[in-house]
């Protein structure tokens, strides 16, 4: 167990990530932004990107939360995740899917395969990731790692871990895995982009493993973060653990009556029930996970970072497989406005302060210029 110089026990860190599709640009856009406002308050030498993932012990992330979560656990600069977004997401989300007639259109179009290649977004990770395993990235960077997904052929979820069990030796199973394989996996929506296969490195016969998004059970993976917390952590270490959304727009979704009554066309041939389970699961997970922090009989502190409200009639253009120029800008907006209410939440005289914030940010690294620019290692 660590203790500073005061005889404190360092606390276990950790961050958890949402999934929501192109909307993880929101998220790494805040982090990126919270990481610069709070360098700038402790005077740190000014950087265009900051190592975020050395800040903690053990990052968990969901479908694009997996691919986020990833990238800052193997050290990639958050500034290299935003240019992937703003750059490859109409590669990525080559036919999003619409409303009404445009539905329809898009549903025959589609009824015998995925919306989506999963090509781009494969190509657009292995530029960032390389052929790095799970196991490769873990002993180089020692933060652990987690990141939910569904095997369809189980119908059972399946969480992918770094071996980072310090108790013990049982974390060795998806050693193996390419971390690009493991997003691949975790962001493998229904309908948008096909069920991602893996070959299982355990078997020699090549056998396949199958697996669809993580969203569908742990769309917020809050409570699976404290859940690892709990286990891989000593038993007096205090535990912290910090949420962050992809700005679901749960906040401003209005209906009319007549919108009520829908069919197949309103739900957008099923993405849109897919959209609103996901968001639900967000808001959901959060209180529960909250509730649950309390009553474990350990010392955590849990925050979520505060979203702004998403204002009705931008409310259409957060559907998680929008590439738009018009989407993307909207998410830069919110989440310029969600580093001004974090930080004010952070200080003194915002109602309850949570300075919790800004210890996930204090004495952060910065990378050197041409990491920033350049492939993973530089």
């Amino acid at each position: 167990m660590v203790a500073n110089a005061a005889g404190e026990v360092r606390p276990y860190r950790v961050l958890s990530l949402d999934g929501g599709g192109v909307r993880g640009l929101y998220s790494a856009l805040l982090l990126q932004g919270l990481a610069k406002r709070f360098a700038a308050n402790q005077r740190l030498p000014n950087a265009e990107s900051f190592d975020l993932g050395a800040q903690f012990d053990l990052i968990v992330g969901t479908s694009t939360g997996a691919i986020l979560a990833t990238a800052l656990a193997a050290g990639v600069p958050l500034k290299r995740v935003i240019d992937l977004y703003r750059q490859k997401a109409k590669d990525i989300f080559t036919d999003p899917a619409g409303t009404g007639r445009k539905a329809a259109l898009w549903a025959m179009k589609n009824a015998g395969h995925a919306a989506n290649s999963p090509k781009p977004l494969e190509k657009a990770l292995h530029d960032v990731l390389q052929d790095e395993t799970v196991g490769e990235m873990y002993a180089r960077r020692g933060i652990g790692l987690c990141v939910p997904a569904v095997n369809v052929e189980t119908s059972k979820s399946w969480v992918f871990k770094t071996p980072h069990d310090k108790k013990g030796n049982r974390l060795n199973r998806d050693n193996n895995y390419r971390l690009v394989d493991v997003c691949l996996a975790s962001t493998a929506a229904p309908m948008v982009l096909p069920i991602h296969g893996i070959a299982s490195p355990a078997d020699k016969d090549g056998a396949f493993n199958w697996f669809a998004d993580g969203g569908l059970w742990a769309n917020n993976p809050s409570l699976v973060a404290l859940t690892e917390a709990l286990s891989m952590s000593d038993g007096e270490q205090p535990i912290e653990l910090m949420s962050v959304s992809t700005c679901p727009p749960f906040q401003g979704r209005s209906i009319t009556p007549r919108q009520a009554d829908r069919g197949a066309l309103g739900w957008k041939i099923g993405v849109g029930i897919v959209e609103v389970a996901l968001d639900a699961q967000s808001y959901a997970y959060d209180y529960v996970t909250k509730t649950v922090a309390q009553f474990t009989g350990r010392k955590v502190a849990y925050v979520r970072l505060k979203d702004p409200d998403v204002p009705v009639n931008d409310v259409a253009h957060l559907s998680l497989d929008n590439p738009s120029k018009k989407c993307l800008d909207l998410l830069s907006r919110l989440a310029n406005h969600a580093i001004d209410l974090n930080v004010s939440l952070a200080t003194a005289g915002s109602p309850p302060p949570q300075p919790l914030i800004a210890q996930f940010f204090q004495n952060i690294k910065a990378f050197p210029a041409q990491q920033s620019e350049g492939a993973m290692n530089g």
